[in-house]
């Protein structure tokens, strides 16, 4: 398989952006010395002649490259057309697996999909390119968590994604997981997310009664349809976010990562739905501050039950405590268990 193509170096590939950018828009061109600093780095003196030759500065007329043009000091681009992106093999044969799976129908209408595969079939052997699901997706899902692409949830789906858009109202029926209905609420959309851990969607949205952030999984929404225009949508997102960063805990949680076994991944996985910083303490160990919502807590300690001795917490205390408390009462019920059973034996 190719894994090396001359089109995938650092330069070529800044060149093709900054063209293309260019193009949209003049004033991001850069100065010859700007354009210049990006192109060398730090650590890219002996690129000298290379630069000159974009620079349209070479020795000789013939061998400048001919890319730009100066105005007014800044480079612009002699060609008003796109430099077409191009792909690797590789990169062709992964996109044609991506294609291939049921997510991508939430994105790209049918005929289009088919068309992109089509292009791609002929442009190369997916048979001399094998992938498989696990080259790809390395998580391990249970089926509880593997998220059903039908057409119900497609249409859902891309009906909220038109009002994110077009900064509409949705009328939303949901179900909680406790079996409540909320029928035909009004909510103002806030944005879709995406957890790889559960493999599932969520609306984050305010209902316009309950006058809160909240999130729906989009699993759990059997019908939405679109509403009116939201009035004034920038004092809506400022006033949506004013009240969830008041909901945000000031101190993250800080934990302590010995990174045998895999535990790292594991870690990074569980807690791929927060936001999070991580950096390395050194003798193997990393350090990972999470950051969440009060509402969040109960599931940060879940998955630290989860990671057993390889995760140790180190603030805030009340995290810790709360930690200790529940493998204590685990022990405890572990310990009667056993007296009950040596009792009837």
């Amino acid at each position: 398989m190719e894994l090396f193509n001359k089109y995938k170096n650092k330069n070529f590939t800044y060149l093709t952006n900054y063209i293309n950018a260019c193009i949209s828009d003049e004033s991001l061109a850069l100065t010859p010395d700007e354009l210049s600093v990006q192109l060398s780095g730090t650590s890219q003196s002996t690129f000298e002649e290379f630069i000159q030759a974009i620079l349209n500065r070479a020795d000789l007329d013939e061998n400048n490259a001919a890319l730009f043009y100066e105005n007014k000091g800044k480079m612009l681009p002699l060609r008003n057309i796109s430099v077409p992106i191009r792909a690797t093999i590789a990169e062709k044969a992964w996109l044609y697996y991506v294609l291939q799976n049921s997510k991508a129908d939430l994105f790209l209408h049918s005929g289009l999909k088919e068309r992109l595969l089509d292009a791609l079939s002929r442009d190369m052997d997916p048979g001399d390119y094998p992938l498989r699901p696990e080259y790809v997706d390395i998580r391990e899902l249970s089926p509880e968590n593997h998220l059903d692409i039908t057409p119900e949830l497609i249409d859902r789906f891309r009906t909220i994604v038109q009002a994110i858009r077009q900064h509409r109202k949705l009328t939303v029926t949901n179900h909680s997981y406790s079996g409540q209905v909320y029928s035909n609420q009004v909510v103002l959309p806030y944005k879709l997310e995406y957890s790889s851990q559960f493999d599932s969607f969520s609306l984050s949205c305010y209902p316009t009664e309950e006058k809160r952030p909240i999130k729906m999984n989009l699993s759990n929404i059997s019908s939405v349809s679109l509403g009116e225009k939201i009035e004034q949508y920038e004092v809506f997102l400022t006033e949506y976010e004013k009240q969830l960063s008041a909901l945000k805990v000031r101190q993250p949680v800080q934990i302590e990562i010995l990174n045998q076994n895999d535990a790292y991944d594991r870690c990074a996985y569980l807690f791929s739905s927060f936001d999070t910083y991580c950096y390395d303490k050194g003798n193997d160990k990393l350090i990972m501050n999470i950051y969440y919502y009060r509402f969040q807590a109960e599931e940060i300690i879940r998955n630290i039950l989860f990671l057993g001795h390889y995760v140790k917490v180190l603030s805030p205390k009340s995290i810790a405590d709360e930690v200790v408390r529940a493998i204590k009462a685990s022990y405890e019920n572990y310990e009667q268990d056993n007296d009950q059973a040596a009792f009837r034996s």
